[in-house]
């Protein structure tokens, strides 16, 4: 990221740090500046590149005027195993050979409602990290360091839904993650500690009061309780469907003793900001919405190439 930001600067463009943007400035339908903490800065075309939690500027789009639609996103946990449980898993009376790289996993499951049931964003020998963007909200995601050495691998567990389960509203998929959020928060004592529960309480719909053996890493640290009491019915039940089915294809997957931390909320974008075939809003001229913000993106890599065509576009025009 340093060195592209050299290339950048050294093709005369700018970084600005601790900047925020905090509108778009239109004149008929047109971009002509973008408002920031640090002044206006004029301009016709603007690759708005941002992620997938700028709910602040959801909103101002919304006001504005600009198209937006709510989109399907997946809901869940976080689940912990202990890594030699999976490599057992995956190598069987191999694991631990040490021409062997740390177990990864991607499963997916299709319920009996039809809804997926899948993991992403899997992390051998990692760490579940807190994420969150707002006050009194609890939001977990993952991570593992270069040497991939932790003891615990972990990964979202996540059910995919739309606006049947939030509502048709432009920003009902941002309150219905909200609720989710704020009821980790409240579930977890309200000092920034997620709820946690055992995977084999969790599939016998009962409390959590103890852990095992398996140590949580949730950075802000975690406290035993009932996720039942945060998430949605069809969500649970899927989320319990998955767990069986997931134990079938990965042996240790759903060990009694695993590790569910709640809540996985930020998988993609809630929205999507509407564009046409050349890669414009179709409601601001000079805009070009791009990754995951935009809702045409859904990882790394993918918004890196969406911010990579949304540049193309404009060049066509040129």
């Amino acid at each position: 990221v340093k060195s592209i930001r050299g290339e950048i600067i050294r093709l005369g463009g700018q970084g600005l740090f601790e900047t925020k943007m905090e509108r778009v400035v239109l004149r008929q339908g047109r971009v002509q500046a973008v408002k920031s903490s640090a002044g206006e800065i004029p301009t016709q075309v603007l690759v708005l590149a941002i992620g997938h939690s700028a709910r602040d500027t959801f909103e101002q789009l919304c006001a504005d005027g600009v198209f937006l639609e709510p989109k399907p996103f997946s809901v869940g946990v976080r689940i912990e195993q202990r890594q030699s449980v999976i490599d057992a898993g995956l190598y069987g009376k191999q694991a631990g050979h040490p021409a062997l790289p740390k177990g990864e996993y991607q499963l997916s499951w299709r319920d009996e409602q039809g809804r997926g049931v899948y993991t992403f964003c899997m992390c051998p020998g990692g760490y579940v990290v807190a994420s969150s963007s707002e006050e009194e909200t609890v939001v977990t995601n993952g991570m593992s360091e270069y040497a991939r050495d932790g003891e615990n691998a972990n990964a979202a567990l996540v059910v995919s839904v739309d606006a049947s389960d939030f509502g048709s509203g432009v920003l009902d998929g941002v309150a219905f993650q909200r609720r989710l959020e704020r009821g980790a928060f409240a579930l977890g004592g309200g000092d920034w500690k997620a709820p946690c529960q055992l995977v084999g309480d969790f599939l016998a719909g009962r409390e959590t009061t103890a852990l095992g053996e398996i140590e949580p890493t949730f950075s802000n640290g975690c406290r035993p309780a009932d996720l039942r009491e945060i998430l949605p019915d069809a969500i649970y039940e899927s989320l319990k469907e998955g767990l069986a089915a997931f134990g079938r294809k990965l042996a240790g997957f759903d060990r009694p003793d695993a590790v569910l931390t709640g809540c996985e909320t930020r998988s993609s974008s809630p929205v999507r900001i509407l564009r046409d075939e050349a890669g414009r809003s179709i409601s601001m001229a000079g805009l070009y919405p791009a990754g995951e913000g935009a809702g045409y993106a859904g990882g790394i890599l993918s918004a890196a190439a969406d911010g990579i065509k949304a540049v193309e576009k404009w060049l066509d025009t040129l």
